[in-house]
């Protein structure tokens, strides 16, 4: 069984999402980055989240957000369905276009959200894609300063096209095509504002710092990255990708082989003992809920479970410590 997630309050996360079968579903040409561009920020709109950074690769992204509730697994489903059904339009395909789960790391000290800023900012570079992170034409937050707000509007194709003319309609009713509220003749039916903002929040940390200073120590940081994987390239005789081949590579193209059997750390920093104790109280809470699931499943229904608890609380409405 996979273990169960601390969802708490002010809970501050580096999340990675992959596309389905690790294919290029985000590959970057403008519809998609627009796409995904208008759906993340509507989909922020919806909840009380702060995003820091964000990266959609061509087969997975990074995200670096403050969730303010117990939001976190909701805001996830939402912002990928919509991102899904999306694409789904835009490519007169139907299925799922990324994977059920996502793996969620909570940084413990300032110095590792600040390493996770720079390891978001700079994912094009590290796969060897562009040379420098702001040469990166999918989404991302490295343009922006903190306090920066983008004013998106809602895309005028896919499931958001203008409704097709009358007799364009007669005519796909005499096919009898099967009425599915993700192509574009139900676009219609869409309660999507035709506007949505993205606003770059700076995260909670450095409070000696102005929202500029920390912005510039995280994009020195992107910029000392860069310098050494370039460094690292012309040793290995490797040259970029570059966007023009990005681009035209397939949504249903894959890279090679992975190792499935790798380290998934849920949490991070840089200081040994605090990752050391936050281990410790995440294994405290699966002790915890492990006993109470045990007890919930032996009929008992009056069982508290440990504060962080989602699936039950939010599913089963069982007691959960802290939560109202």
């Amino acid at each position: 069984m996979t273990p169960p997630r601390s969802i708490h309050e002010e809970q501050t996360a580096f999340i990675t999402c992959r596309a389905v079968g690790r294919s290029f579903r985000f590959v970057p040409t403008e519809k998609v980055a627009e796409t995904l561009m208008f759906v993340l920020a509507h989909t922020c709109s919806k909840f009380p989240v702060s995003v820091h950074e964000v990266v959609y690769m061509s087969n997975h992204f990074h995200l670096l957000m403050t969730a303010h509730t117990k939001c976190i697994p909701q805001f996830m489903e939402e912002l990928n369905s919509l991102a899904s059904r999306a694409l789904n339009a835009i490519r007169g395909i139907s299925g799922t276009n990324i994977e059920k789960g996502y793996n969620l790391v909570e940084p413990q000290d300032a110095e590792k959200l600040i390493e996770h800023a720079v390891y978001t900012l700079t994912n094009p570079c590290s796969s060897d894609l562009v040379t420098k992170a702001r040469h990166w034409k999918g989404v991302t937050t490295v343009r922006m300063r903190y306090g920066d707000e983008l004013v998106l509007r809602k895309p005028r194709y896919g499931i958001w096209a203008p409704k097709k003319s009358v007799e364009k309609k007669r005519k796909a009713a005499k096919k009898r095509r099967r009425r599915d509220a993700r192509t574009p003749s139900e676009c219609g039916r869409s309660r999507i504002p035709a506007t949505a903002r993205l606003r770059l929040v700076r995260p909670a940390i450095r409070p000696e710092l102005s929202d500029d200073e920390l912005r510039d120590l995280v994009l020195e940081g992107v910029e000392a990255r860069e310098n050494v994987l370039e460094l690292r390239r012309r040793k290995a005789g490797r040259k970029v990708l570059k966007m023009r081949v990005v681009k035209a590579q397939h949504w249903a193209a894959m890279p090679g082989a992975e190792d499935l059997f790798g380290v998934r750390p849920t949490v991070s920093s840089t200081d040994k003992w605090k990752r050391i104790a936050a281990l410790q109280r995440k294994k405290e809470f699966e002790e915890a809920y492990a006993e109470a699931r045990e007890r919930w499943l032996g009929g008992e229904r009056d069982v508290e479970f440990p504060r962080g608890t989602w699936l039950m609380w939010r599913r089963y409405a069982a007691r959960c410590a802290g939560c109202s």
